[in-house]
């Protein structure tokens, strides 16, 4: 069904209660603040709850992200639907999925559908406000026809897949396709940059790793954004730590003493985006944005706990119900909170970023 304006507005209504609650300063909606914040949005793919040290597990090196939560507010009940894409809908709807038709799963390649042309994105409404918008990384809402893409969704550029498990150095995803035999599995790259008026596969990035191009390229929006045209909406979602379970050599080694293979493989992912988000948000404190800047860090759904996964004391995993698939680790933080350094333990959902944001 097509999103109402009246609907995202009521939902924008309840939100501003919760952000009351948080303390924060600026209304949402159309309502902005007379200095509008530069929002940095950064969502980690397939992140388990237990994959974190600020939920008390010690064995993870997350250095980076636990300063940022610890400094902000750490949100407790933070609820995210059980797999990839149907989150990512909530986050650009601002509706559950099932008023957008991305209730099911994942959308898989050779799907015709994507998220309903008829929904206004935040970066649809954040551009009319005068903002610059950027998506680097994570897309999975449809790419059947141009007119799903992001750059006909609001974002002024896009670098970055329009799928799901590719592989983190060669950029290609390759797989079955459901009905046809093994002689027509798909083996493509899978890595872009587009503006509103070009798309263009990426050749040049054979060999680096995700996480680092794309906050590489993040850190290049950032330094070469002018404040005094108006605020950014950078909208990040990495690849990590969504499987195949890739990690480059010296960030393997920091867990040498973990035995198997898969865990210390995924452990070593989230540090390299734990360092990746480090850098963002330097970059951020070099041109002099930081201190105007909402930074949301959240995960799509909960960690597959077969591949390497840790959701403890949640049960369940990814792709399941139960809180260990749909309970996510997520933190605000921002100069312009009032109240900072502690645990909400209310409820929220991924349809509540839309109206705060």
């Amino acid at each position: 069904q097509p999103v109402s304006q009246s609907a995202i507005m009521a939902k924008c209504q309840t939100t501003f209660v919760v952000l009351l609650i948080l303390g924060v300063t600026f209304a949402c909606g159309g309502s902005l603040a007379a200095n509008p914040p530069h929002i940095l949005f950064i969502a980690a793919d397939d992140l388990g709850w237990n994959d974190v040290g600020f939920h008390g597990n010690a064995a993870i090196k997350t250095p980076v992200l636990d300063q940022l939560a610890y400094e902000g507010v750490i949100l407790n009940h933070t609820y995210v639907q059980p797999v990839c894409s149907p989150t990512r809908s909530c986050f650009m709807s601002g509706r559950f999925p099932f008023h957008t038709g991305l209730q099911h799963s994942v959308i898989k390649p050779e799907r015709g559908y994507g998220l309903n042309l008829s929904v206004t994105t935040p970066a649809q409404h954040l551009k009319s406000l005068g903002y610059a918008t950027h998506i680097i990384g994570k897309w999975h809402l449809g790419f059947c026809s141009k007119a799903y893409t992001p750059t006909q969704r609001g974002f002024d550029s896009f670098f970055g897949y329009y799928l799901g498990a590719e592989d983190y150095f060669t950029h290609r995803r390759s797989g079955a396709v459901p009905g046809l035999d093994k002689n027509h599995n798909i083996n493509g790259l899978d890595l872009h940059r587009d503006t509103a008026d070009t798309y263009s596969n990426v050749l040049t990035d054979n060999g680096t790793y995700s996480t680092y191009a794309f906050s590489q390229e993040a850190v290049n929006i950032v330094k070469s954004h002018d404040a005094a045209k108006g605020p950014l909406y950078l909208y990040l979602p990495f690849q990590a730590v969504h499987g195949p379970l890739e990690a480059p050599d010296r960030f393997l080694k920091m867990y040498s003493n973990i035995h198997n293979t898969s865990r210390r493989t995924l452990s070593a992912m989230v540090s390299a985006m734990d360092e990746a988000i480090g850098n963002i948000t330097q970059a951020f404190k070099d041109n002099g944005l930081w201190n105007d800047t909402m930074m949301i860090f959240t995960t799509d759904n909960g960690g597959p706990v077969t591949v390497g996964a840790n959701n403890w004391p949640l049960r369940g995993s990814k792709a399941t119900v139960w809180e260990g698939g749909t309970r996510g680790s997520a933190f605000i933080h921002g100069k312009m909170l009032n109240k900072t350094g502690y645990t909400y333990n209310g409820m929220t959902h991924s349809v509540d970023w839309y109206p705060t944001v």
